[in-house]
This record gives structure tokens, sequence and C-alpha cells, in this order.
């Protein structure tokens, strides 16, 4: 049976022509990259993406900021997966130890507020990568340290930059020059919490449901990424051939989904919390919702899969 797809109405917001020029400061030797100490000034176009806190800067404005950007994305399998999935109610339905809607994702609102402050302050450093690995039960995390702060550049006057949303793999690329060994599923999970409006993490149970690697658990194909068991749990070899580049088709996937539910006008039920701090804008579908969503998806069908014959989970 076809899935309730539609939320709560909501009135779409009016998108604003106006464009005004920023000045920044900081030199970037490389996509993405930031050399601290150099105060060389550039100019800089913002635009409004779909809520009005969701712009992008340094580039000029798109013609069609509602149409579907990235080239890469399975659209049959996003069309089919919106019309079978109640994405409001998986949203709804995720949980992360004691992080639930209910209890307003606390974890979640905390570690957004610290990675987006200090992303903004290009001040990530070795404390908020062993948060996340704390997050992400790494064995050791005290492993995943880096020697300093970050040198990434995710904002420019407090908005995310326009290539994160274009060259998403850049960024990752960036991460695991300055912490190898990190693995694929923490550094995706650094870029979800520091810019959740662009990026979503990847993780062994979304790759098993809508990747490769387990064919028993794939539901959706909308990445070529593989997951392999490794002893008792599953794995994201870094050592792909498409990774990060995959990623990169990952968050484009995630980044489209997000524009249907907007245009459609299928509401997101965002906690209270994530909307007067200004996370969220009311009923946006932001990339880090959409992978939440698909994350309780995922959850569900792998519970299902391991359940006993005539075991029903409700």
């Amino acid at each position: 049976m076809r899935a309730n797809l539609r939320g709560p109405a909501r009135q779409r917001p009016v998108l604003p022509a106006a464009v005004r020029r920023h000045e920044t400061g900081g030199r970037r030797d490389q996509f993405g990259r930031f050399t601290v100490g150099v105060n060389e000034s550039h100019k800089h176009h913002m635009v409004t993406g779909i809520g009005d806190r969701h712009r992008f800067v340094g580039q000029p404005e798109a013609p069609d900021l509602w149409a579907d950007s990235g080239v890469r994305c399975r659209r049959d399998e996003i069309d089919r997966l919106l019309g079978d999935l109640d994405f409001p109610a998986l949203y709804r339905g995720y949980t992360w130890n004691d992080d639930t809607w209910e209890k307003e994702f606390p974890g979640i609102y905390r570690l957004e507020q610290e990675m987006i402050s200090a992303s903004r302050g290009c001040t990530l450093g070795p404390a908020h990568v062993q948060k996340i690995a704390r997050r992400d039960s790494v064995p050791d995390h005290n492993a995943a340290n880096c020697t300093g702060r970050l040198s990434i550049l995710l904002y420019i006057d407090n908005m995310p930059a326009y290539w994160l949303r274009h060259k998403p793999e850049s960024s990752v690329r960036i991460i695991e020059d300055q912490i190898p060994g990190l693995g694929p599923a923490c550094t995706s999970r650094i870029l979800r919490f520091a810019v959740p409006v662009v990026f979503g993490a990847i993780d062994t149970d979304l790759v098993r449901v809508f990747g490769h690697g387990d064919p028993g658990a794939q539901r959706y194909h909308l990445v070529d990424l593989a997951a392999s068991p490794s002893g008792t749990h599953w794995t994201i070899p870094a050592g792909q051939a498409i990774w990060p580049e995959e990623y990169g088709v990952w968050v484009e996937t995630l980044q489209a989904i997000a524009r249907r539910l907007n245009r459609e006008e299928v509401c997101c039920p965002h906690p209270e919390p994530f909307l007067c701090s200004g996370l969220r804008d009311e009923c946006i579908w932001a990339a880090a919702d959409v992978e939440m969503a698909l994350a309780s998806y995922a959850s569900v069908a792998l519970r299902k899969m391991r359940a006993p014959q005539g075991v029903v989970h409700k």
C-alpha cells in the first residue's frame, strides 16, 4: 500500500530575488581550504536556498533554485522511494541511544550547535572529532586525533559556502587528508553536524539498504558504495575506488529528496528547540533531516530481516 507522504500543510517560502555582496578575509589556497593569518579580501555573492536561513555564499543566483541540480542522482529510485515512504513519520521514528523525537533530539541539538559554531569560527579541532568518534562508538576514540584545528572552510559570513553543495566529496577529501584512518562513516558525520543543511552522514546500515554488499538488505539503489562484514560488525571500506565520489552522490541525493519534499509541501516536524535556535526553518527539510528519515527506515528494514520467521515488528 502506498504510504501517505504528505505531512501538515505549510506555506511555501518566497525566494527573494535580491542579491547582496559580502566581503570575507582568509585566503583559500585550495578548494575549500583556508590559511590562517592571511587577510586578503574577496567578494562573494549570497543566494538564498529553500529556507530563509538556508543560504549559500560565493556564486551568483541560480535561474531556478527549486530545480534538482544533482545530475548523479538516480531519479527513478528517488521517485519510487518518495512514493513508498512516509518521511515525516520516519523522521519522528529516528532514534540514537536516548535521542528521540519525543525528547526533542537533545544530543543532536547540542552537537549541531557546537559543531556549527566551531565551523563558523574555523575552530573545528580534536575535541570535536573525538566527540563524533565517541558518538559512533569508535573503539579507541583517542586514535581519531588531528594535530590541531582542521583547515577547512565551510562557512562564509555564517552562511554555508556554495561549493559544499556542488562538490560535497571535496570536503571529505580535505578532512581525510588531516585525519587519516578516521573512516568514511565518522568523517561524513563530522560534515553532517558541521553543516546539516548541506550534508548527511553515511553509515553501514544506510549502505546495506541503499547501496551494495548485503543483497538480502538492499531496498533501493541510491549509491554504489558497498559495505562488508568485519567480524560481528559491518564496515564501509575506505579503499573503494568510488570513495569519496559516491559520498558526493549520496549528499546530492539527500539534497534532491529534500527539495522534492519542500516543493511538494511535505512538512518536516522539527522539534521546537531547532526552530527557536535557528538551526532549522519551520517545516523545511535539510539534507541531515532526510538522512535521519532514511536511517530510521534502514534500521527497521534490517531489524525485520534479522527477525525469526513468524515474528512481526510493530
